[in-house]
C-alpha cells in the first residue's frame, strides 16, 4: 500500500469515528459512543464540558460519557451533522477538524413528533479531534469543540438535565 492509499484508509477511519460518535449519540446508544475514544481523554468543550472536569487533565471515558448521558439522555430527539472534515496526517499528529450542527428537540407530544421554534436548540461549532489507533481502530483521546452560535430555545438544555434528574430519582 502506499502513503496516498494509507492516508485514504487513515481518512476514511477517522469519518467513521466521527459517524459512530454522530449516530451513538442520535440513537441514545452509548456502547458506540464509548467505542469512539480512548480510555483516557482530554475534553475542552468549553462550558459545556466545564463542570466535568479541567481540559488539561485527562479523564476515565466512563465519566465522560455520564456527562454526555447528562446533557443528550433528557431530549427526545438529537440530530448531530458532522461535516467538511478537513486532516492532518503527519508522523506527529493525526487529527481531524469538522463542522458540527445539532438539534436538541423536545416534543411538546411526544406522541406526535411535531417541533415547533420553541421545541428546539441548534448548536453550530466546530470538532477538532486527535487520534490514536488502538487496536486497529481509530480511537479519540483528545477532542475540543468550540461552539460559534446557537439559535432557538437555549431553555430546553435545563429542560433537558429537570428529565434527566427525575429518571435517575
Amino acid at each position: 500500500m502506499n502513503i496516498s492509499d494509507n492516508q485514504v484508509v487513515i481518512k476514511n477511519g477517522l469519518i467513521d469515528n466521527y459517524n459512530h460518535y454522530a449516530e451513538g449519540l442520535d440513537s441514545k446508544n452509548w456502547p458506540m459512543v464509548r467505542d469512539c475514544f480512548a480510555d483516557e481523554v482530554l475534553i475542552d468543550y468549553g462550558p459545556i464540558s466545564a463542570e466535568s472536569g479541567s481540559p488539561d487533565v485527562p479523564r476515565k471515558t466512563e465519566d465522560w460519557m455520564k456527562h454526555l448521558q447528562s446533557v443528550i439522555n433528557g431530549f427526545d430527539i438529537t440530530r448531530h451533522m458532522i461535516t467538511n472534515h478537513r486532516f492532518t496526517l503527519t508522523d506527529d499528529q493525526i487529527s481531524c477538524r469538522a463542522y458540527l450542527m445539532a438539534d436538541h428537540v423536545i416534543f411538546p407530544d411526544p406522541e406526535m413528533p411535531i417541533a415547533g421554534p420553541q421545541d428546539v436548540v441548534t448548536v453550530v461549532g466546530e470538532y477538532h479531534n486527535h487520534y490514536r489507533e488502538i487496536a486497529g481502530a481509530w480511537k479519540i483521546f483528545k477532542s475540543e469543540l468550540v461552539v460559534h452560535y446557537s439559535t432557538g430555545n437555549m431553555e430546553l438544555f435545563g429542560v433537558s438535565a429537570q428529565r434527566v434528574a427525575a429518571q435517575s430519582a
